[in-house]
């Protein structure tokens, strides 16, 4: 008997693996940011060398979620989180036109941008009722109840300085959710985050065009992006 349920153990941990491995048991968040549209038609008349932004202690420790946790979810070490979200922004920014030119480096910047992640978390879970059994099947059925909670949110602190370092000004960008849902694959988990993440870098974004000691250029004229490219 011994040989044959070491067997079927050996069995199952494999099909357990197997299944694991074919659903994707472990997903990691990818940070990622799309900006809304902006009701400025203008940019800003700079080259901008963006350094990475820092996670606040609280991140950095673990004491403060950093990225989703959700069932199934990792998320990158403090550190890897951070890079993933600096080269979010340098890409967005880069793409949407904000500055002249924004790289991570130039010789000869106009700004120096960087910034603190002060918040950067999505917690999904299962609401406690959902864990009845049997009923609670019968109960979203028959309401069309949502099942899960997800909260959530983002806030990033952007310093603009001079190339000596002096301050020119600070920008901040905040968004929060409180959402009933329930999963499907339209919106997955991760998605709310990056929402937040849009939202935002969108508000800064608008706070540094609203600022009348930056200066502008309309959009209609070429602007130069991190890959070199004039549009």
């Amino acid at each position: 008997m011994e040989p044959f349920l070491s067997l079927r153990t050996l069995a199952g941990v494999v099909l357990t693996v197997s299944v694991c491995m074919a659903s994707s048991c472990s997903t990691k968040y990818d940070p990622q940011v799309m900006l809304p549209p902006s009701a400025f038609d203008r940019a800003i008349d700079a080259v901008v060398e963006l350094h990475p932004l820092q996670p606040s202690e609280s991140l950095r420790s673990g004491r403060s979620a950093y990225g989703v946790v959700a069932e199934d979810y990792v998320n990158r070490p403090p550190t890897k989180m951070s890079h993933a979200i600096t080269n979010e922004i340098l890409s967005e920014l880069s793409s949407s036109g904000l500055f002249r030119r924004i790289t991570f480096y130039d010789p000869n910047p106009d700004f120096v941008l960087t910034g603190r992640i002060e918040q950067f978390y999505e917690h999904d879970r299962r609401k406690l009722w959902t864990y009845v059994p049997y009923y609670s099947d019968k109960l979203a059925g028959l309401f069309r109840l949502n099942t899960y909670v997800s909260t959530g949110e983002v806030k990033l602190t952007m310093m603009l300085l001079k190339p000596t370092g002096e301050l020119v000004a600070t920008y901040v960008g905040r968004s929060k959710f409180d959402e009933d849902f329930t999963p499907n694959a339209e919106v997955k988990p991760g998605g709310r985050l990056n929402r937040a993440f849009s939202d935002a870098l969108a508000q800064i974004r608008d706070e540094m065009l609203a600022d009348a000691h930056l200066p502008k250029i309309h959009k209609t004229e070429p602007t130069v992006h991190a890959d070199g490219q004039r549009q």
